[in-house]
């Protein structure tokens, strides 16, 4: 085989690899559209200040930084139980119990609900 040929085929080879990966980051999981406001949060801030806490974390954390990564961190470990109030209330209150916590514009949260606020942010620019 020639060189040429050789460099072809695995140019070829490494894309035909490499491009459903790189596309399969990019999908966004099918979610409730509630999970991305944080109710507790919502009764002490408006819609702004989530979103700006929301800005704060994804730039703080920028491996979170889509709202696929968000969507499937906030559904992770749910067991099957749709992510209703009650349920994300739950991982809060884990999430706190834990110590995982992030501060954030000077204000302690849990991880879930920062991730809310992450998403929130990202779902109110579209």
């Amino acid at each position: 085989m020639k060189r040429r040929t050789f460099v072809i085929y695995t140019g070829v080879g490494v894309a035909a690899i490499s491009l459903p990966i790189g596309c399969y980051q990019f999908q966004v999981p099918p979610y409730d559209p509630l999970i991305s406001e944080p109710e507790l949060l919502s009764y002490i801030w408006d819609a702004e200040a989530i979103e700006k806490a929301g800005a704060l974390y994804r730039e703080q954390f920028s491996e979170e930084d889509s709202e696929g990564q968000l969507v499937l961190k906030l559904l992770e470990n749910l067991d099957g139980k749709s992510p209703e109030g009650s349920v994300l209330q739950q991982k809060i209150v884990q999430d706190f119990e834990k110590g995982d916590t992030v501060m954030v514009d000077g204000w302690i949260l849990s991880r879930t609900e920062a991730r809310q606020c992450a998403l929130f942010s990202l779902t109110q620019t579209r």
